[in-house]
């Protein structure tokens, strides 16, 4: 059994409709682990608080739900009523035992019982009136079970050291209490016959006369005084007390506890070795603690954990989440985590991740994101800390590489849009797999696309005429495609097949073009028409264009990675050979010429002087351009990093550099420059005023 749905009408955040409309929110969790992540205020405490609210906690904890609860719109005006609902599904046939008069059955998931639960608040004469009610809407009955679903939770500032002392209010304590080992029956419990013997001994220290020479206790310096404690005690009382003292026969005495199982457990404190132990330590004791509780619980099982890394360092954070991942496994177990961990996020499975933002929740599980099981195995060994990031991002930027990831950056604070300002995360994939990355921001069945901005940067990677001889007819400008005649020809020998949309479509491959005549008519193979491939491959005409293949390159790149909220921004083959043939050209040569230096003899670094290079660096664009295209002056700059002989990071590096101490120069170039609008694109396009930060 496990909770599967929360719904929440008009809490704290979440609102603005009515209780019997569609709900402000609905949070899908599954079995297991469950990590609710985002930026600051984005709903992961309301989330863990609605669900205390509705079931309460093991610890009994004061929930009530209070005014303040009440979801607050533009205007200042309350709602007056709120409404939580959490529908839990998997039970075993003893838990649909235990609620049966609240079951309820899924008529989507073939007839299975499920118990859904209701909290319903109103604000009436001033006051807060709740009701927890379950079973079918409209038939719902008051729900008397809930103690049997109290959950464990643990506060995000925890005070371990006082949740582990003795004390009336001993957390330690009642875990104790609710273990089969202090369920004494009808007899003395073993640690109450220790206790009673101890106070017998203490009881016995303190009057003299009940002590013998054989006594376990040996008599140590000083003992022979201690009765003079309770006999000043007993003098000064009688004195305060009067006739009063002597009538009723008081008598003072120590000892350590009353002899009664409950005051016994709340003397007991739970430690390690004092002079060893620091915060982070006492924090996973806790922990542990709590969890003793699904050790004793063979059903529902169900922690809440705020802000998992407190107190605990990287390492001790991963080791614990490693525990709860694997715990999670176990079919009566399910958590529902807050964190703000990078280094959490990038370890924990991608399917347990639940992202919160802008007043709605986007589960990572496969029944929600378009990734494949292909996609899941590939990001769980690739989304790194530094990558996960963007989980915590107001928008986000994804790049294929280094040099991307060093100028990037500098080119936003030079036109005045720091990415850090903005909330935006810069996230190198280090390949071209961008769709197995922009694929974690696509939902599917016509679920809320997840609403923050995305930028993919990416090369267009058609090489120049300038790398293949100018050879216009080169292999790599390849394209294929059909004239009327021979599409009229098709037409007429395999009747029914849909052929008219290929005047005016171009392939880049053979293949490409059937399989797109596939999808056109609806079908999966050519088996009704047999022969066609064949003829196909004899008739489409094999045709050479750079212009052409650019084109189709760049739709089919669109196609495959643009949504509404993420777009691609691409250049003409690489960033480097777009900037040198931009105005930023003579920095682009000369962090070339610096970085090949430095590849050949990096003792040059201390010498360098960048102004002196990019004069000489300018000197000679302007004798070899003298004559040239563009384009030709271009590769010529890029060549070098083309062919290996200079390090793109190092070359990145300095050019950026370079771009820093001539700013003001820089500036209207990167603005208005047609050959790296692309890269700006990207940086105007995920920072959004509402993304700004003070």
């Amino acid at each position: 059994m496990y909770l599967e749905e929360l719904k929440i009408w008009n809490f704290r955040k979440y609102g603005g409709t009515s209780v019997d409309e569609e709900p402000s929110l609905i949070v899908n969790f599954k079995q297991g682990l469950n990590l609710l992540i985002g930026e600051n205020d984005c709903g992961k405490t309301t989330i863990i608080d609605a669900v205390k609210h509705l079931l309460g906690t093991q610890s009994f904890d004061f929930n009530r739900v209070e005014e303040d609860d009440f979801f607050v719109d533009n205007s200042g005006l309350r709602a007056n009523h709120l409404k939580i609902e959490g529908k839990f599904k998997s039970l075993s046939d003893e838990e649909s035992g235990k609620f049966l008069e609240w079951i309820t059955f899924d008529k989507e998931d073939k007839g299975k019982s499920e118990l859904i639960i209701r909290l319903g608040a109103k604000i009436k004469n001033n006051k807060v009136l709740t009701f927890i009610t379950a079973g079918e809407e409209g038939l719902d009955t008051r729900f008397e079970a809930r103690d049997l679903l109290r959950v464990t939770y643990l506060k995000p500032l925890r005070d371990a050291e006082s949740e582990l002392s003795s004390g009336y209010k001993s957390r330690f304590a009642q875990i104790l209490r609710n273990h089969p080992l202090f369920d004494k029956k009808d007899k003395e419990h073993t640690l109450e016959k220790y206790i009673r013997i101890a106070n017998t001994r203490i009881k016995d220290y303190f009057e003299k006369e009940n002590l013998e020479k054989e006594d376990i206790f040996e008599i140590i310096d000083g003992e022979e005084g201690a009765k003079l404690i309770t006999g000043f005690l007993d003098s000064t009382l009688s004195d305060f007390m009067g006739t009063s003292f002597n009538e009723n026969k008081y008598k003072s005495y120590v000892d350590i506890s009353k002899n009664d199982l409950n005051s016994i457990l709340r003397k007991l404190s739970l430690n390690i070795d004092e002079n060893k132990i620091g915060l982070g330590s006492l924090n996973q004791l806790f922990i542990a603690m709590e969890l003793l509780l699904f050790e004793i619980e063979s059903n529902f099982n169900l922690a809440l954990i705020e802000e998992i890394e407190a107190h605990l360092h990287p390492q001790a954070q991963l080791r614990l989440i490693k525990y709860l991942q694997d715990k999670g496994n176990i079919e009566n177990e399910q958590y529902i985590i807050s964190s703000h961990s990078i280094a959490l996020s990038s370890k924990v499975k991608l399917e347990n991740i639940i992202l919160c933002r802008e007043n709605s929740t986007y589960p990572m599980a496969p029944s929600f994101t378009e990734l494949s099981s292909g996609d899941y195995q590939f990001l769980e060994r690739f989304l790194d800390a530094t990558k996960a990031n963007l989980f915590f991002a107001k928008g986000v930027i994804i790049v294929e590489g280094d040099a991307e990831n060093l100028l990037i950056p500098i080119m936003a604070e030079i036109i005045n849009k720091p990415l850090h300002k903005y909330g935006v995360s810069l996230v190198n994939i280090g390949s071209t797999a961008f769709l197995r990355y922009s694929k974690i921001f696509r939902r599917i069945n016509g679920q809320k696309t997840l609403d923050f901005p995305v930028a993919i940067v990416t090369d267009l990677d058609v090489k120049p005429l300038e790398c293949n001889g100018n050879n216009s007819n080169h292999e790599n400008y390849k394209y294929f495609k059909l004239n009327d005649a021979m599409i009229s020809e098709l037409k007429d020998k395999y009747e029914g097949l849909a052929l008219d949309f290929l005047h005016v479509e171009e392939f880049l491959t053979k293949e490409k073009a059937k399989i797109a005549i596939l999808d056109h008519n609806n079908i999966k193979k050519f088996s009704d028409y047999r022969g066609f491939a064949a003829d196909f491959d004899r008739e489409v005409t094999q045709c050479f264009s750079i212009e052409t293949v650019k084109k189709l390159v760049e739709e089919e790149k669109r196609k495959k990675y643009e949504t509404e909220t993420i777009k691609l921004n691409i250049n003409k083959w690489t960033m480097e050979y777009d900037i040198s043939l931009s105005g930023l050209r003579e920095y682009m040569h000369c962090s070339i010429k610096i970085s090949k230096k430095i590849k050949s003899n990096e003792d040059i670094i201390d010498n360098l002087d960048l102004h002196s290079e990019l004069i000489e660096a300018k000197k000679e664009i302007e004798d070899y351009a003298t004559g040239r295209s563009d384009e030709e002056t271009a590769y010529w700059i890029y060549e070098d990093l083309y062919k290996n002989r200079a390090s793109k990071a190092v070359a990145a590096q300095y050019l950026g550099s370079l771009l820093k101490m001539n700013e003001e120069t820089v500036r209207p170039i990167l603005e208005s420059d047609q050959h790296i609008k692309y890269l700006i694109d990207s940086i105007k396009h995920v920072c959004s005023e509402e993304g700004l930060s003070d």
